[in-house]
């Protein structure tokens, strides 16, 4: 993620809505008091990028804006983090949907941590914000990482560099037959934003249909997103002239993000880094078949995955890449690098939050102190995917964030797409 900003920002979000009007002051004391207490301030490179240690901040400001969460997104997605930047910029932003309430976003370089890291900063922001007069009852988080080959040795085995090769040419020949979006300047990575609020209540339907068919709810979504994808790639993929001596590329390769904190040798949870890998799911036809006959596929694919520890292996094949990178200078070459060798039409990040700290049980305990009213994230682009899917579930409430690649795809081609997944997963019978 370092190199990738290298060619455009790989900027991230987390957005929490709070009852009340905003106390920017407030906020900035619990702010200061969360990235302090972890030592987080501007970062200082060495090692060819490998090694990052913090220089402490005494002043970390909390914008305002009065933009709408869209428009805030559609500039802090293209805005770079300068040197010497905090890699956090937090913002009070107006309620989603009016009232007496507000948003804190929190935009962040993504190489500093993954969404579930934030997850937990966000916590102690917001607690903090909530009862600054309590001292608080939640250890802080640590910037001190264990080795990271060490903590997932046992799923890969003792030779690592070979286990990249391996990991590398099993995706390269897996994806063979996989289907590329058209990028009409691969140097172009401008990205855009949208939001949709699915009905209430739908995500409950979406998991009955999933357990109907063995499967999980993010396989459920991967059944659908295929589907959408499979019609809106149908003309293209069955009209686009094949090159001689080139494999048919027909299927849709479709991306989750996976967290794999879950199978490291000692716990992470308060470890504020990056422990994210990912698996690709491969559909023929996906616009031809039921959502229960693509679920059922998924789910045998994804239960494979996870006994076999596969995404945990799968992340060394990052490091072959980022050997190719590093081997050439060339940007347009670095951009095309993993759309070419592992085509990804579009990607998921699914996580509810039901029953979390932001869903809490007592939230009735104190009706003076502020309280979430909802929570959403945003996920970056870059060079691996031209289209991302980010879904978000919090009580009955499911929200979709869609962020794209401007060089593929258009406002309205991505509304459009939104709108179809939406269409298909109300459509979903137990």
């Amino acid at each position: 993620m370092r190199r990738w900003t290298g060619l455009h920002p790989y900027n991230a979000g987390q957005i929490m809505e709070v009852s009340g009007p905003p106390d920017r002051e407030r906020w900035k004391a619990a702010v200061e008091a969360v990235l302090g207490e972890m030592g987080l301030g501007a970062p200082r490179f060495s090692a060819h990028d490998r090694l990052v240690h913090f220089v402490p901040c005494d002043d970390l400001p909390i914008e305002q804006s009065e933009q709408s969460l869209v428009d805030f997104f559609n500039e802090e997605l293209n805005r770079p983090f300068a040197a010497g930047d905090v890699p956090i910029r937090f913002c009070t932003l107006p309620a989603t949907q009016g009232g007496d309430s507000h948003c804190l976003a929190a935009v962040y370089d993504h190489w500093i941590a993954d969404s579930r890291a934030m997850r937990e900063l966000m916590q102690r922001v917001f607690e903090r914000y909530q009862h600054p007069e309590q001292p608080s009852q939640r250890a802080p988080l640590t910037l001190h990482a264990p080795a990271f080959t060490p903590l997932f040795r046992r799923h890969v085995g003792r030779f690592t560099r070979l286990a990249a090769v391996r990991e590398s040419v099993r995706n390269v020949y897996r994806q063979r037959h996989g289907f590329r979006v058209n990028i009409a300047d691969p140097l172009d990575f401008t990205s855009r934003f949208q939001i949709f609020r699915l009905p209430d209540g739908l995500i409950d339907n979406v998991y009955r249909f999933a357990k109907s068919q063995v499967g999980s709810v993010n396989d459920a979504f991967l059944a659908i997103l295929g589907q959408t994808m499979g019609a809106y790639t149908l003309h293209e993929r069955t009209t686009r002239k094949r090159k001689f001596f080139h494999f048919k590329r027909q299927q849709i390769g479709l991306g989750t993000i996976v967290d794999i904190r879950d199978a490291s040798a000692e716990p992470l949870d308060r470890v504020f880094n990056l422990y994210l890998s990912s698996y690709v799911v491969l559909l023929a036809n996906a616009e031809r078949r039921t959502a229960g006959d693509l679920t059922r596929e998924i789910s045998a694919h994804t239960a494979k995955l996870k006994k076999s520890f596969a995404t945990v292996k799968g992340f060394w094949a990052l490091a072959m890449a980022r050997f190719w990178w590093d081997l050439h200078n060339s940007n347009r070459y670095r951009s095309q690098l993993l759309h070419k060798t592992v085509p990804v039409v579009a990607g998921i990040s699914n996580v509810n939050m039901t029953h979390s700290w932001a869903d809490p049980a007592d939230e009735n305990s104190d009706a003076a102190a502020p309280r979430i009213l909802d929570y959403l994230r945003i996920s970056p682009t870059g060079p691996l995917l031209p289209l991302v899917f980010t879904l978000t579930t919090l009580r009955n409430r499911l929200t979709l964030c869609v962020t794209y690649r401007t060089t593929s795809f258009t406002d309205e081609q991505a509304g459009k797409l939104a709108q179809d997944f939406t269409q298909r997963l109300s459509c979903l019978t137990p």
